[in-house]
């Protein structure tokens, strides 16, 4: 996750210890171990998923689409099963999600991976990758947390794996044994239907050859049908192309004359637009000089109104200019009589001014001692409320903490009746804890028996399940070695022809009893050593008697059987077996005669070929002891020695399994018997222990849902008990601090009663001195009064002589004003005189000038209403002209119309005849393409058919209804 570059880590002998700061990756290094060595949990891996391994980007470094981890293990003391030192095991996770794994670099799979550490501690969920929750599994009190360890630890985790996987393959074998059965089943039940299948093919065969050529035949009869019925409409199509070509001719004629038209008809419009664009040039200039007349009538007009107005405007110049001098020479009269006046004013202003300010400065000199009074008056004010301000919140306070002291006292009291309330709360759920903890204890130990109960009966379930697969197995085997040796009886393996031409044909060969090693019964373990022994003896014929020994002999000459030793019964001599006692000895077996079994009547027989017979271990301690001389000795490897003189060694393999073959064949069928009898029982144990188990389970999920619902009870008790406690805490505490805040108001309560007594004498020095001070105050505040009234008045008298001096100066300068308007007017009205004369001369002019404009332009006028009118009377006669050659063309038009309406009509004639053509020949070529596609064929065009269609029809619908 951490490691965007590749990075080498050495683990070296001894403790490796990695350290960093939270985050820098050192747990990355021990998922890292864990996952190159097949982790697959990405749980484990602290993921959401397993792409969450690659690294994902920072601030500065892109993601990674891979990341790979290689691991190499030193294996120098080759407790790894493989034949290398170092093993570099590597695994590569691509971002797509797909996975690789090497092995020395070359590629492998994971279980390859897996299966190398087995047992070595060294897996992904071995003890060799310790993080916290396995170190809690392994101190866990559960056996099932710690067993997987200690399993791991002790090397059989790999036995158990391949035990698993036998089963596995066991399990794999008998589904596809079942599915075998099931497909030859499936396959013979399939035979029957596919013969009948096959004489439904011939039947269809048959009858899809007669469809063919019906089809055949009626597909001739249709296209025959459809090209009788196209025939007229090609003659109809030649005449309509006949009348089409001739209409066309007339039409053209129509359609010269009306382009000749058409031309003349553009000339006559082309000289009309001209004619009209010389009209409207005319018009245009009539009506330019007609509006150049209006305006310079207008003109002429306008400049003798502004010769009037300008006369009116200079008489009246004239006569104000007259007043204005006039108004001057009073002006110039008035300054002269206000200056006197105004320097009077201003002298008593100056004097009245001194006296007020010197005044002024002395009421200031009193102010400023007055405001020094009032600003001490202020202060005695100031405190002597900050006292009483004092001495009003000290007794609030007072009456506050007497309040709260009140409050806190019952208080107390709720607190107290809660604690007691908790108290008593806490020793109900303290009480309901000890008897669920009583109950889930109880039920803790019913359900570890009944998991123990239940472990047991799996167990009991899966020994007998394993009882259940051997004896399977070994009734398998059993059958499989019964129909070998069935085989082999029937086959007579290992026999001469001549002997199994005797033993196949018993009704030709009477008085036979049957071959040596069909008579004897021996057991398994000295089988070999007996057929040794026995060496060609056990392929001979036994018959009743000498005689039948001859008339089996003449007949199987005459059939040509072949090679045959025949033993007969009753003429075999009746020799006694050796006697001789035989010491004890661990190398010696048994007399051959005792080990045999046989019946009274073959016994001769067995003495007579074994009686001399001794079965030893190794006869090469056999032949070293002299005791032991007059017999012929046999070992365990099928050795034999005769007497000590001739020694034949005799593998088994030509003659084995002669000795016994229907004797083995009873045993093992007697064994399949038992074997049955008892897979039945263990079924009949293993579906008795299936009921225990699942009534076991139901009675582990009740008793677990008990022990979860008790636990839950005592989690859900122990936090009320957690929270009641920190509640009764609370409330102890809360009483205390509660205590503690009656006493803090107790004390400051005295505090303020103490302040209050000396702010009562304080108060009573404030407020007479502060009284004293007022009349002082009250004194200075009097004679202010007095003098600033005595000020103000002299202060109105000296403004009064400044407004009345600012008044005669206003009307001075009103006055001055006045003149320069005056004198400035008159200077305009003279300038205006001249403009007005100039102005006169110029409006004179133009109007002389306009009149003769007007009487030259009404002289064109007339002119050109002249060539208007003219020009109006030939645009009409051009006009008619050409409406008229318009009237000839559009009756050529309609003409032209006319016919091509009728040639529009055989067109669409000639198109329906075509289309009905097509038709057909679309009909004829569907026909020809449906055979073309159903038999791979064409139809010829000399075909002889002598059914109608119909009958055609008919026939082939019966046809089909029968394929169906």
């Amino acid at each position: 996750k951490s490691f965007a570059k590749k990075d080498v880590l050495h683990f070296g002998e001894g403790i490796t210890a990695i350290v960093g700061p939270n985050g820098c990756g050192k747990t990355n290094i021990v998922d890292a171990i864990r996952w190159v060595l097949g982790e697959q949990k990405y749980s484990v891996l602290r993921s959401g998923k397993m792409e969450d391994v690659i690294f994902n980007g920072a601030k500065n470094t892109k993601p990674l689409s891979v990341c790979e981890v290689t691991l190499t293990v030193h294996n120098n003391k080759g407790k790894l099963p493989i034949e290398y030192n170092d093993i570099e095991i590597g695994r590569r996770l691509y971002r797509n999600g797909e996975s690789e794994y090497f092995m020395n670099r070359a590629p492998c799979r994971l279980k390859d991976i897996q299966d190398l550490f087995v047992d070595t501690g060294m897996g992904s969920d071995a003890y060799s990758v310790i993080e916290l929750k396995m170190i809690e599994q392994i101190l866990s009190e559960t056996g099932d947390d710690r067993r997987r360890m200690f399993e791991e630890a002790a090397g059989i985790n790999k036995y158990k794996h391949q035990r698993r996987s036998t089963l596995r393959k066991f399990e794999a074998t008998r589904t596809d044994l079942n599915r075998i059965s099931d497909l030859i089943n499936e396959i013979e039940a399939k035979v029957k239907a596919l013969a009948l299948q096959l004489k439904r093919f011939e039947r269809h065969a048959k009858l899809l050859e007669s469809l063919i050529d019906k089809e055949m035949s009626l597909a001739f009869l249709q296209i025959h049908g459809y090209r009788i019925q196209v025939q007229p409409l090609q003659s109809r199509i030649e005449e309509l192309n006949h009348l089409r070509n001739s209409n066309v001719s007339e039409e053209s004629v129509h359609e010269k004359k009306l382009i000749s038209l058409q031309t003349v008809y553009k000339d006559q419009q082309d000289e009309l637009e001209k004619f009209r664009n010389q009209l409207s040039d005319f018009n245009d200039k009539r009506e330019g000089l007609q509006n150049d007349i209006i305006i310079w009538k207008e003109q002429s007009r306008s400049a003798i109104i502004s010769m009037d107005r300008l006369v009116v405007e200079q008489d009246k110049i004239n006569k104000r200019k007259n007043e204005l001098q006039h108004h001057l020479f009073d002006y110039k009269k008035v300054i002269r009589g206000l200056q006197p006046k105004i320097d009077s004013y201003l002298n008593s202003y100056k004097e009245k001014q001194f006296a007020f300010e010197a005044i002024d400065n002395e009421l200031k000199e009193m102010q400023t001692v007055l405001d020094s009074m009032q600003d001490k008056r202020w202060d005695l004010l100031q405190k002597l409320s900050d006292k009483k301000s004092l001495f009003d919140r000290t007794n609030t306070i007072i009456q506050e903490k007497t309040d709260n002291i009140s409050l806190l006292e019952e208080r107390i009291l709720d607190l107290e009746k809660d604690f007691q309330s908790i108290t008593k709360q806490i020793e109900i759920n303290k009480n309901t804890k000890t008897s669920i903890s009583e109950k889930l204890e109880k039920n803790k130990n019913r359900l570890n028996k009944k998991t123990d109960e239940l472990e047991k009966l799996q167990h009991e379930k899966q020994q007998i399940d394993i009882q259940e697969h051997k004896v399977s197995v070994w009734m398998k085997s059993l059958k499989s070695k019964c129909r070998f040796y069935e085989k082999l009886l029937i086959s007579r393996e290992g026999y001469p022809n001549g002997v199994k031409d005797v033993l196949e044909n018993k009704d030709q060969y009477k008085g036979v009893l049957g071959t040596v090693g069909d008579l004897l019964k021996v057991g398994d373990s000295i089988a070999p050593m007996i057929e040794s022994a026995l060496g060609e003896y056990a392929k001979c014929i036994v018959v009743k008697d000498r005689n039948t020994a001859i008339n089996i002999m003449d007949i199987a000459r005459k059939r040509n059987a072949g090679k045959l030793m025949i033993i007969p019964l009753k003429d075999i001599p009746d020799d006694k077996p050796n006697t001789a006692n035989l010491k004890s000895d661990d190398n010696i077996i048994g007399r051959a005669v005792d080990l045999v079994k046989t019946t009274d009547s073959i016994r001769p027989l067995s003495r007579f070929l074994l009686g001399n017979i001794l079965l030893v271990k190794d006869l090469k301690v056999g032949i070293k002891d002299n005791s032991l001389n007059n017999w012929d000795l046999v070992d365990e490897k099928g050795t034999f020695s005769i007497r000590g003189m001739i020694i034949n060694n005799s593998n088994g393999n030509n003659e084995a399994g002669l000795i016994g073959r229907k004797e083995n064949i009873k045993i093992i069928k007697r064994d399949i018997i038992n074997q049955k009898i008892q897979f039945q029982k263990l079924q009949m144990q293993s579906a008795k222990l299936e009921k225990y188990i699942e009534k076991a389970k139901q009675d582990s999920v009740h008793l677990d849902n008990q022990v979860e619902e008790l636990s839950n009870g005592l989690a859900e008790i122990d936090g009320y008990l957690v929270r009641e406690g920190f509640q009764q805490s609370q409330f102890t505490e809360s009483i205390v601090a509660v205590k503690k805040l009656i006493k803090e108001n107790e004390q400051e309560i005295r505090r303020q009663l103490l302040l209050i007594k000396t702010l009562k004498s304080e108060l009573a020095n404030e407020e007479q001195i502060l009284n004293k001070h007022a009349k002082e105050q009250t004194k200075k505040s009097d004679d202010l009064i007095k003098f600033q009234s005595k000020r103000d008045q002299l202060h109105q008298n000296a403004q009064d002589l400044r407004i009345e001096c600012l008044n005669l100066e206003g009307q001075r300068e009103n006055v001055i004003f006045q003149q320069r308007t005056a004198e400035d007017l008159i200077k305009e009205f003279s300038s205006r005189k001249s403009e007005i004369d100039k102005e006169m001369t110029q409006l004179k002019s133009q109007d002389k000038d306009l009149k003769k404009s007007i009487q030259s332009a009404e002289n064109k006028l007339s002119e050109i209403n002249g060539l208007v009118n003219k020009q109006e009377s030939i645009l009409s006669l051009k006009q008619e002209t050409a409406n008229d050659s318009y009237r000839q063309i559009e009756e050529i038009q309609a003409q032209i119309r006319s016919e091509q309406k009728n040639r529009e009509a055989l067109l669409e004639e000639l198109k329906q005849c075509e289309l009905k053509i097509a038709d057909f020949e679309q009909r004829i070529n569907f026909v020809n393409e449906r055979i073309k596609d159903r038999y791979d064929t064409e139809i010829s065009d000399n075909m002889i058919v002598d059914e109608s269609e119909s009958e055609l029809n008919v026939a082939i619908a019966r046809t089909e209804r029968s394929i169906e």
